[in-house]
């Protein structure tokens, strides 16, 4: 009837159950504060490691962002000089076949050849300053291009070609002197290598497009892959907050169980003593 005295079971047991309810409850606490529920290795090794593995490999995925968003930045600061200099290029053109017109005196002929002489300038000045991050892929100071890693290892690389679109190169063919309208047939000979400048500004424009859009493509696949392998960390180290939520409030209530076991247990002895009342 009564528990023995040296080795009281019931309160042992009791307690026992207390002191894992209570472990279990601050388990639980710690995983909702910290939002994981494998935050050491010994909590789960091999989710732990995984989630190690995944995380640097999402690192490195976000570096190659990075590159790819730089990429991106060079290749559209090229395509909007490339898109300047085309606009101006019709411009020139325009001068060079006013200045194909045999009815003009000397100084309507110096007014275009300075017209065109500042036209070709601000060309110039497009060129130039179609840079990004100290990167100019149309000046002719890359002529291999510039490259970009695409992948995590480092295995695969995208190219944006460098190109040479300075007056008088394999793209802009006309010349840069004023002396390029300076008289009826000159001003043909520039309008003819203008249409010739304005053909191949129009095949590189779509060249530099074609290389815009598989930088985006690949872009827009390492998102999706650093997304899917943070999703992939997060199912196996996050805890499940609703769940744990649930679970704290029915270890409070089986903490509070066990404290009254204990009690009703350590009351065993008074039964003792009222039987020598």
């Amino acid at each position: 009837m009564v528990e023995r005295l040296n080795n009281p079971t019931g309160a042992l047991g009791a307690l026992k159950y207390l002191q894992s309810a209570s472990r279990d409850l601050s388990g639980a606490e710690t995983r909702l504060s910290s939002g994981l529920k494998v935050s050491r290795a010994r909590d789960d090794a091999n989710a732990y490691h995984s989630a190690a593995v995944m995380k640097g490999q999402g690192g490195s995925l976000n570096a190659v962002a990075l590159s790819l968003g730089r990429a991106e930045s060079i290749s559209d600061t090229a395509i909007s000089a490339a898109e300047s200099i085309s606009k101006l290029l019709i411009e020139m053109k325009a001068t060079a076949t006013q200045a194909m017109s045999e009815d003009m005196d000397a100084s309507q002929r110096e007014a275009l050849s300075q017209r065109y002489s500042g036209q070709m300038t601000t060309l110039q000045s497009f060129i130039r300053n179609a840079s990004f991050d100290d990167s100019n892929i149309l000046d002719g100071s890359k002529p291999n291009g510039v490259s970009f890693i695409a992948d995590a290892e480092a295995s695969q690389s995208l190219t944006l070609e460098g190109r040479n679109f300075m007056p008088g190169g394999p793209v802009i063919l006309a010349p840069a002197s004023a002396s390029a309208v300076a008289n009826t047939r000159a001003a043909a000979d520039t309008q003819a290598l203008l249409d010739e400048s304005i053909a191949n500004v129009g095949d590189q424009l779509t060249e530099m497009a074609a290389e815009r859009k598989r930088i985006e493509a690949q872009k827009g696949f390492v998102s999706r892959l650093a997304d899917a392998l943070a999703a992939g960390v997060g199912r196996m180290v996050d805890t499940d907050l609703a769940a744990e939520s649930a679970l704290i409030q029915a270890l409070q209530v089986k903490q509070e169980l066990s404290a009254s076991a204990v009690s009703i247990a350590n009351s065993a002895p008074q039964a003792l003593l009222s039987l020598f009342r």
